[in-house]
């Protein structure tokens, strides 16, 4: 009892007893609950404030997914496209590797060839994610230069993206394209120039003989080669544009480029802008802004719009064999004057 005393009287000698410590329990309550209304009002702000921006995000994600499923479908159809060499009047084993800088390459060197100095070499450049075996197998222009006596090389690029160990590659033709490539400052330029004096010894090749095609990010690659080299007098491009970062073109000058272009294309519209479909965030100059700039630097540039096309080079050559009956291959041969006559 003494002890039931002693500890009351020292609670009430410290702060009242029981009503003290309620006060204090329900009185800290309160504070903390002050502190913590307005913390749930900023996070509301805030999280609704944020909403755009994350709703952007998602639309972004959204956006990439569905035109990684367009390029599956695109690469589904192109499997489709894949005819032998022979069906297109070419010989699979006159196909053969070579390789230059450490990039590997395929050369069609055909049974029949003129004399040496007279022979004349087209180079070939695939769009990005592409090949040089993707563009041997699409362009199809093996048989032609079989019939017509020419070598065809087609040229690899560098991977593309930091993922997928080099299987996709692009060039780094300038403004913005295309993918690893420009953003590491690949020196494509000196590859392309390397490459092609190593086939012209190598085959006995007049330099003036030497003609460019390229599809894609490989077009704008040739048509930048076409704006600051003197490496090819002649090229035929496929849905390119000329990407240079500058105001003009100093090796123009009596240089020609033909351009081909679906009328369609969503990739690289034919306004220029950014294109609907394919996954790079590019500006792509207009056909009427690379012509200009080209032409005012003393070069040619012709457009070919082929109507009903869009990106891809099956439909370009669907499009011209509806106006005479020529593949895309054989247009450009034609164009580029590898062939007799069409």
């Amino acid at each position: 009892m003494v002890g039931w005393f002693a500890a009351k009287k020292e609670s009430n000698m410290c702060g009242g007893g029981e009503d003290a410590i309620m006060k204090d329990r329900y009185g800290n309550s309160a504070f903390h609950l002050a502190l913590i209304i307005p913390f749930c009002f900023l996070y509301l702000f805030f999280f609704a404030l944020l909403q755009p921006a994350r709703a952007q995000t998602n639309e972004g994600t959204e956006s990439r997914r569905q035109r990684l499923e367009q390029i599956r479908e695109t690469q589904r159809r192109n499997r489709e496209t894949v005819v032998s060499e022979e069906s297109s009047g070419a010989v699979t084993a006159n196909v053969h590797d070579d390789a230059f800088g450490g990039r590997e390459m395929l050369v069609y060197v055909p049974f029949s060839l003129p004399a040496a100095g007279q022979r004349s070499l087209l180079v070939v450049l695939h769009g990005g994610g592409g090949d040089a075996r993707f563009m041997l197998e699409h362009l199809k222009i093996d048989g032609v230069a079989e019939k017509n006596g020419f070598i065809v090389a087609y040229l690899n690029g560098t991977a593309a993206m930091r993922i997928g160990g080099g299987k996709s590659k692009a060039w780094n033709a300038g403004g913005g394209c295309c993918g690893k490539p420009y953003s590491e400052k690949v020196d494509d330029v000196g590859y392309i120039i390397g490459a092609v004096r190593y086939l012209q010894q190598k085959y006995a090749i007049a330099p003036e003989r030497t003609f460019g095609v390229g599809h894609s990010n490989g077009a704008m690659m040739m048509q930048t080669m076409s704006c600051l080299t003197d490496l090819f007098r002649e090229v035929a491009t496929l849905a390119g544009t000329l990407m240079v970062e500058m105001p003009s073109c100093p090796a123009a000058r009596n240089h020609t480029i033909h351009n081909y272009h679906g009328a369609l294309d969503e990739n690289v519209p034919v306004a220029g802008g950014f294109g609907t479909r394919g996954v790079t965030n590019i500006n792509f100059t207009s056909q009427a802004k690379a012509k200009a700039l080209f032409e005012n630097s003393g070069g040619r540039y012709l457009l070919d719009v082929l109507p009903g096309a869009d990106h891809s080079v099956e439909h370009l050559s669907s499009s011209s064999q509806k106006q005479d009956g020529l593949t895309i291959g054989e247009r450009l041969a034609r164009d580029l004057r590898l062939v007799s006559a069409y």
